[in-house]
């Protein structure tokens, strides 16, 4: 069976969880655009996350015909007459292959350092610097050839051919390692199939339920989040769910709080381990790296503050799992990144804090960055005072009055700077430092203090809530009002409907007392997603899917939008 209708190796890579591994097809239509086009071997290691190609896959020399599921991928020859080769992982760091009727060329693509010799056992062996890794290929039968060169200090050219056998058939393998070969016997190909079908029906089992008419998306977004998990490796200390595995192939520090979400009612471990990422590199000031992955991190930007409110839905979701020693964890990095913001972004004295640039909004381009920074925007005081409630929460739990008290105060003068700054009695703006000029938009931005729900007065809420209904379409919310003069279809955050966005306004909704249309927004995403996939954002007046087809955080709030539709709980 396959994945789901829309499975198409453009979209979505073949891999399995724990792998940094994957198989995609590249042409024009695929995000980015490549100049290289056809089936390839991929790899999700390092910083090289926008073209992390390892091998050419052809078959007679040629892009294969390729059908899939979420165990095996099955080749056969462009041009037809016959024959197959069929792909399964051998745990993470290795495949196994086994062909009938025909050969398969593996065409590595050359690299600094780079060079192909032979290998343990009869195979052949590729320096794959480019990914950090030594592979092994090997035939168990039929014949495996090698083609290279060697220009003194790299091999320019190397081709590996799996060749059939008397018999018509071959196998092979193919085995990633870091440093030493330690020899290894491949299982039978069905053993690794049986186990790679076993595993990811365990998944789907813990994936948050939903009706009947979301059968096809759900199994669809397990697909796409299961296999975006790698194992520890590196600056990762635990598993990963990388935003994708075809080009966002890192963790950014706020998408991985919306899969701890998704993930927390079935697998509360793994739901943890995403927050802790974060924790896991969190510097000496209390802050998050923007973005890391097993190799690489970086602190030039950074993400909103929505952990206390992600945090609140975990709790609230398996309170079972957070026991004091939890409790006191998550304080032990939630209140360092929350005093960095207050300590830190602070305007020359001023109440509110600000963002240096839209990345770190994670709007990156939102209309509210047009006319320059620092920028005050209501989104950043308005998950800072939810952090802060969450903070007084974790500590009454714990029986530590005073320091609830102090996060409390903290959340008070946050909101009364908040409506004294930024509410002008029409709507929520923001306003450029130093000079506090009004910044003029037409950004979603403005509806997010509505997570703030009856803390607001009922005018300000039933005034936002107006507001926002002119972000309305057939498929959700736009970012952007489609009749602003920087409206753009393809626009990123000047546009397009999100996975994030979509999530915290209709949280908002509901806190506000208005669940019917948090319900209908909801119900605009999902079936889009049902429709289009798991885009990293889409058209917000055709659903169409737009930049990563295949994003880890859409799928994840498509779950929880569906699961919150069924009336199932959280």
């Amino acid at each position: 069976m396959s994945v789901s209708p829309h499975a198409d190796l453009r979209v979505e890579p073949f891999s399995r969880f724990g792998s940094y591994l994957n198989v995609v097809r590249q042409d024009d239509a695929t995000y980015p655009p490549s100049e290289r086009h056809g089936l390839f071997l991929r790899h999700n290691h390092g910083t090289r996350f926008y073209d992390p190609l390892v091998a050419a896959i052809t078959i007679d020399g040629q892009p294969p015909l390729s059908q899939w599921d979420e165990a095996v991928l099955t080749l056969r020859p462009a041009e037809g007459g016959g024959g197959m080769v069929k792909i399964v992982f051998d745990g993470t760091q290795a495949l196994r292959l086994c062909g009938e009727g025909c050969s398969l060329e593996l065409s590595f693509f050359p690299a600094p350092g780079a060079s192909m010799y032979p290998g343990a056992e009869g195979g052949w062996e590729i320096n794959a610097r480019e990914c950090r890794r030594k592979v092994l290929l090997r035939a168990q039968s039929g014949s495996l050839a090698a083609e290279t060169d060697w220009q003194g200090e790299v091999s320019s050219h190397m081709l590996a051919r799996f060749t059939p056998g008397d018999d018509g058939t071959w196998q092979g393998a193919l085995d990633f390692y870091q440093s030493t070969w330690i020899p290894r016997q491949p299982r039978a190909f069905t053993k690794c199939e049986e186990e790679v079908r076993a595993e990811f029906a365990r998944y789907l089992a813990q994936t948050l339920p939903c009706d009947q008419q979301w059968s096809a998306m759900r199994r669809r977004a397990a697909y796409v989040n299961w296999s975006a998990v790698v194992e520890p490796c590196g600056l990762f200390r635990r598993p990963a769910m990388l935003m994708s595995k075809v080009w966002m192939s890192q963790v950014w520090s706020w998408d991985h709080a919306f899969n701890a979400m998704a993930l927390m009612p079935g697998d509360p471990q793994l739901a943890w381990d995403q927050m802790l990422l974060m924790a896991d590199r969190q510097n000496e000031h209390g802050a998050f790296p923007d973005a890391h992955n097993d190799v690489h991190e970086h602190f030039n930007f950074c993400k909103p503050p929505i952990h206390g409110w992600a945090l609140s839905h975990l709790r609230a979701q398996r309170p079972d799992f957070f026991t004091p020693e939890r409790l006191r964890q998550a304080l032990s990095w939630l209140e360092p990144w929350t005093r960095w913001w207050l300590n830190h972004r602070l305007w020359e004295g001023d109440g509110l804090p600000v963002y240096l640039h839209g990345n770190d909004s994670g709007w990156d381009n939102s209309t509210f960055f047009l006319q320059g920074v620092p920028v005050i925007t209501p989104d950043l005081p308005t998950f800072l005072i939810v952090q802060c409630q969450e903070l007084a929460d974790l500590h009454t739990q714990l029986g530590q009055g005073h320091d609830a008290q102090h996060w409390r105060s903290q959340a008070q003068r946050l909101f009364k700077l908040l409506m004294s700054t930024l509410w002008n009695g029409r709507r929520f703006i923001a306003l450029r430092m130093p000079d506090k000029r009004v910044v003029a938009a037409d950004t979603l931005i403005e509806a997010t203090p509505l997570l703030l729900g009856e803390l607001l007065p009922s005018d300000v809420r039933s005034t936002v809530v107006a507001r926002l209904q002119r972000y309305l379409t057939t498929h959700g919310l736009a970012t952007e009002h489609v009749d602003s003069p920087h409206y753009t279809p393809d626009g990123y955050w000047r546009g397009p409907i999100w996975a994030p966005s979509t999530m915290l306004i209709c949280d908002g909704l509901r806190r506000s007392g208005e669940p019917a249309l948090a319900a209908d927004i909801s119900q605009r995403f999902v079936a889009m997603c049902a429709q289009s996939g798991f885009a990293e954002n889409f058209n917000a007046q055709t659903g169409a899917p737009l930049r990563d087809k295949a994003y880890t955080w859409t799928a994840s709030v498509a779950l929880l939008l569906a699961n919150q539709i069924a009336g199932a709980p959280r």
